[in-house]
């Protein structure tokens, strides 16, 4: 009935002049992302077209023998039109058999085979019950369309065979799959198994694994295909609230150089030792304390830390300098990264969520990602049971102390929030995450979303980032981009980001490009660690949708009167080509920075820093257009430049 009566709004929208359309096109906008599983209009697809005989696959259906939900057919047929959709933006529906189908046939009796041929412009989908038709159709996706460009075309007489071997599977280390035998033991052994040998771990597409609160952690150390199978985490009753379900494990152990690094400059090119390889170092001088944290989670602070990736020279790789002097070095930690890539991809996750006291005690119980060159491809996450009370979470997908890893074409789910006593006595929300990442470097997440409403307050923002460097969301339509205790060099492209926005403090580059926000500002830098940005930041080709009472383009506040452990900056260059704000309010490039400081008298503590270089160009609104640097003059010795 809604969306009926928001279609009737738009056709009328379409006869009014500006700037009443846009209002309308707001409405629209904001209804869609309402229902959940809102995703990014602006993701890149791989191809224009998938047709069969030079016929789009617009004119045809998928038919399935069994269509009943969570059977091997049904599965098959909606991991073909998620294929299709995510490479080509194209959606087929689902009916009996018609004279253009994608066909999914009953299975083969070889049990590790999957094909797919085109015959008579149908195309025939097989597989087995063991190996499943989804593997095989992921597959074909991977191996064939991915790889095609611009188009491509199902010719009768073509045919895809794909024999699937050297893997293992959780039944046969007494998995039941019911979604009541408690399958943890069984997974962890099977992967163990895996490890020893050399094998891919596949999960069986129709199963349902029930994993209970039992101390025990999956090692991940080889391909992991879960497919459709679907997982229940169970965390009413836990051993051990720290302990993950899986962790992605290196192949190589860290050790220490401590005793061979001495202190570094911010400058340096090399750490003064060789290494066994290529590795990701973390370096700690716990004299000096960073990130004193001001408000209502206020702490002493954290000892400074770095992470930087390191050849086997010991030369410091120019994507991750160092941000700090070290004029010690109480701890030099070696990550070795491993060369080839490891792949874990499919499952479908839902947390039966903890009812504990709602207090600081984070519950993790999802994956880690420990090892470097991991991609993570159609993850599925949904939580449920949320009541009264509630522990947070740390993260659903964690990455801690890795390098180049990638999360794809996956779903996440934000975590109801919930208020405790901060450490300044006061009531606070607690920040709970589904995505977290700690000293990880070259972290990309591609064409990803959350199964809610990324605007609806009562969730907390997605992710929560400390100690990370080059940061990409492309493609993804999230609450929140954050980083907490600083990031180098953040990229969003091609997103939509809700009410938490865009989040953040550190150093180098923050290119936010071809994104939406509907949140109180574009970009917040974080007032209780100082609103810091030493480096750039670049908007280009942007939408903003506020929410607050002023349209404040980055949001930075720093009364100048409290350490945070470093001298703050305001961004050093700031640079807007091509920002509409869908607002008739003022426009400031930047916030009421400290409104104490009104005038060239004022006499700060700790003097934030203002930019050096601001340009405006290509900046639209409802209204005139215009845009002011802030209400904050004072502190800015510099005018707009266009």
């Amino acid at each position: 009935m809604i969306s009926k009566l928001i279609a009737v709004i738009l056709c009328i929208a379409s006869f009014l002049p500006a700037p009443f359309a846009p209002l309308f096109s707001e409405m629209e906008l904001k209804y869609e992302i309402s229902q959940g599983n809102f995703e990014s209009p602006y993701i890149v697809r791989h191809l224009n077209d998938i047709t069969v005989n030079g016929v789009s696959i617009d004119e045809y259906t998928v038919s399935s023998p069994d269509l009943t939900e969570g059977s091997l057919y049904y599965n098959a047929a909606q991991t073909l039109m998620k294929e299709f959709h995510k490479l080509s933006g194209k959606d087929i529906a689902v009916s009996d058999p018609e004279e253009k189908a994608f066909i999914i046939t009953e299975e083969l009796s070889d049990t590790d085979s999957f094909t797919l041929r085109v015959e008579n412009g149908n195309v025939y989908i097989t597989g087995s019950k063991t190996v499943g038709i989804s593997r095989g159709i992921a597959a074909f996706s991977d191996e064939v369309l991915a790889k095609a460009e611009g188009s491509f075309d199902f010719t009768d007489g073509y045919e895809y065979n794909k024999v699937f071997s050297d893997y293992v599977t959780y039944e046969q280390f007494g998995a039941a799959g019911d979604g009541e035998t408690d399958d943890l033991e069984a997974i962890v052994k099977t992967h163990e198994y895996a490890n020893a040998n050399g094998l891919s771990v596949f999960a069986n597409e129709t199963a349902v694994y029930y994993i209970g609160g039992a101390n025990m952690t999956a090692r991940i150390k080889t391909d992991t295909d879960w497919s459709t199978a679907r997982f229940i985490i169970d965390d009413t009753n836990v051993e051990n609230i720290s302990s993950w379900i899986f962790t992605v494990t290196p192949s190589g152990s860290s050790y220490s150089v401590t005793e061979k690094v001495s202190p570094l400059k911010i400058d340096a090119s090399n750490i003064g030792t060789s290494l066994d390889g290529e590795s990701l170092v973390v370096l700690t001088d716990s004299n000096v304390k960073r990130y004193i944290r001001k408000g209502a989670n206020q702490n002493s602070g954290s000892s400074q830390a770095d992470v930087i990736l390191v050849d086997k020279d010991g030369n410091i790789s120019p994507d991750t300098p160092l941000i700090w002097d070290f004029d010690a070095i109480t701890s030099a930690v070696v990550y070795p990264v491993d060369t080839e890539t490891l792949t874990i991809k499919g499952g479908k996750f839902t947390t039966v969520a903890n009812n504990a006291p709602s207090e600081y005690t984070y519950y993790a119980r999802g994956i880690q990602v420990r090892r470097s060159n991991t991609v993570i491809d159609g993850i599925f996450h949904d939580v449920i049971n949320e009541g009264k009370t509630g522990a947070p979470y740390s993260a659903f997908v964690s990455l801690s102390c890795c390098a180049d890893v990638t999360v794809k074409n996956s779903t996440f789910t934000g975590h109801k929030r919930y208020e405790t006593i901060g450490s300044a006595g006061t009531s606070v929300a607690m920040g709970s995450y589904d995505i977290g990442a700690a000293t990880a470097v070259n972290a990309t997440f591609l064409n990803c979303n959350q199964t809610n409403d990324i605007t609806d307050g009562k969730y907390w923002g997605i992710a929560g980032t400390n100690y990370c460097k080059n940061l990409v969301y492309d493609g993804c339509s999230f609450s929140r981009f954050d980083a907490h205790q600083g990031v180098r060099n953040a990229t969003i492209k091609n997103s939509v980001l809700g009410h938490h926005g865009i989040k953040l403090i550190g150093t180098g580059t923050a290119l936010v490009e071809n994104t939406t926000v509907l949140s109180d500002c574009f970009i917040a830098l974080r007032e209780d660690y100082g609103s810091t940005w030493n480096g750039d930041i670049i908007i280009r080709n942007c939408k903003f949708y506020p929410t607050g009472v002023t349209n404040n383009i980055i949001d930075a506040k720093n009364s100048e009167d409290h350490d945070f452990g470093y001298t703050c900056y305001l961004p050093r260059r700031v640079e807007v080509d091509g920002l509409f704000v869908h607002s008739i309010g003022f426009n400031f490039l930047f916030s009421m920075v400290n409104s104490k400081h009104l005038t060239d008298s004022y006499e700060a503590k700790y003097p934030v820093i203002p930019p050096e270089e601001m340009t405006v160009n290509n900046f639209s609104d409802l209204t005139t257009g215009n845009i002011f640097v802030s209400a904050n003059t004072a502190i800015f010795d510099i005018g707009l430049l266009a």
